[in-house]
């Protein structure tokens, strides 16, 4: 059975409910800051961005139990338990009695992160193959592209929603209540993701065998290191760089520009080229026009600096719209080494990327540039090879 676009945009639905509670974390994370403050709490900004790292830890575990429930028992099944894990822990975080936790707030704050690590650690690639599986090879880039985008909807909704309590109550109501309504939104968010996931179809999953191999894993691991550094750089470490250039609403701006350059070059690739292809030449911009696109995006005037944005977007846009069909085809169909290997170098270089973009941002926004085009050069000599053995 193949699905129709009115049912994939149901399953992309529940990314964007998902993810926008993933990054409304960061959007209200100057609150949470001075909530641990308020407890007694020394260094609460870098504790904040501590305890987005630790909640990767349990993203690959996530991977492996979501990813053997979607392979055995259906990838229905596995999203429908994602939405309503990530729904529970929202509310509880939206409820959380400050007072009462002191000092210990750090503490629950963390569990109920993990918790929704755990869940998108099963998330994103029970979508991934619930999508491609009945998939034609001409709609697989602008369905890999919509799967991304369906994030970064997620990231902006959260921006959107944060900068308008932001405009409509005071600093101290903010700090005092305002902070908990983004998270209760989030929480009937995926009250509605679980909806759409219930009337879903349940689609025959693949039975393709495939042995655990380390070179899967790494093949897998350096298609997906590339995509978590350049996703969190773009996405939830904005506001860290624009704490260097001071451009006003950078974060929305840099998030909806990247949004339509996904839509865009989705299109484009299934219509013109493919997924492999494109995704070779994003690599290639990003080796080699990351580091001079971050350096003007630091230095430059403010026409530049859009410019260079823009660069950034387009080479972003080509590796992060293809990169869901680059797993996919890799995995050969299996939630669980896909989960696995996926969730492991998000682990790594997602959950810390925004902590490695606060120390790099603070000497040179240019070391950011560094650190990406020295992420995507393992994937471009992998698929360098890849295509020469084609």
């Amino acid at each position: 059975m193949k699905l129709n676009w009115k049912q994939r945009f149901g399953v992309v639905s529940g990314n964007v409910f998902e993810f926008y509670d993933i990054a409304v974390y960061a959007a209200i994370s100057p609150y949470i800051t001075k909530i641990f403050e308020q407890q007694g709490i020394s260094e609460g900004g870098i504790l904040v961005w501590i305890i987005f790292a630790l909640r990767f830890l349990l993203r690959p575990l996530g991977g492996i139990v979501v990813g053997k429930i979607a392979d055995e028992h259906g990838r229905k099944q596995a999203l429908i338990f994602t939405s309503t894990l990530t729904g529970i822990a929202t509310l509880l975080m939206a409820c959380l009695p400050v007072e009462f936790f002191g000092q210990y707030i750090i503490f629950a704050f963390l569990i109920l992160q993990m918790a929704q690590a755990f869940s998108f650690g099963g998330e994103y690639p029970t979508i991934i193959n619930y999508l491609l599986e009945n998939t034609a090879d001409k709609e697989q880039s602008r369905i890999s592209s919509m799967i991304v985008a369906s994030s970064i909807v997620g990231v902006i909704i959260s921006v959107v929603v944060v900068e308008i309590l932001n405009l409509t109550l005071t600093g101290e109501e903010m700090q005092q209540y305002g902070w908990r309504i983004p998270l209760f939104i989030g929480a009937v968010n995926i009250a509605m993701s679980f909806w759409f996931r219930m009337r879903l179809p349940q689609l025959k999953v693949a039975t393709v065998k495939r042995e655990f191999s380390w070179s899967l894993f790494t093949n897998i691991f350096v298609i997906a290191m590339v995509g978590g550094v350049v996703f969190y750089i773009q996405n939830l470490s904005s506001n860290i760089i624009n704490d260097q250039l001071h451009i006003e609403h950078f974060s929305l701006y840099n998030a909806l520009c990247l949004f339509v350059l996904l839509i865009g070059t989705g299109w484009l690739t299934d219509k013109f080229s493919h997924s492999r292809q494109m995704f070779q030449v994003g690599l290639l911009g990003a080796v080699l026009l990351f580091v001079p696109s971050y350096y003007l995006l630091n230095n430059g005037q403010l026409v530049v600096q859009l410019g260079a944005l823009f660069v950034i977007s387009l080479i972003s846009a080509l590796i992060l719209g293809n990169l869901a069909t680059m797993l996919f085809k890799e995995a050969n169909s299996q939630t669980l080494p896909l989960g696995l290997g996926y969730n492991v170098a998000l682990s790594i270089f997602g959950g810390l990327s925004p902590l490695i973009v606060q120390a790099l941002s603070s000497q040179s926004v240019t070391y950011v540039g560094f650190y990406a085009a020295l992420a995507a050069l393992p994937a471009l000599v992998f698929h360098r090879a890849k295509l020469l053995q084609a």
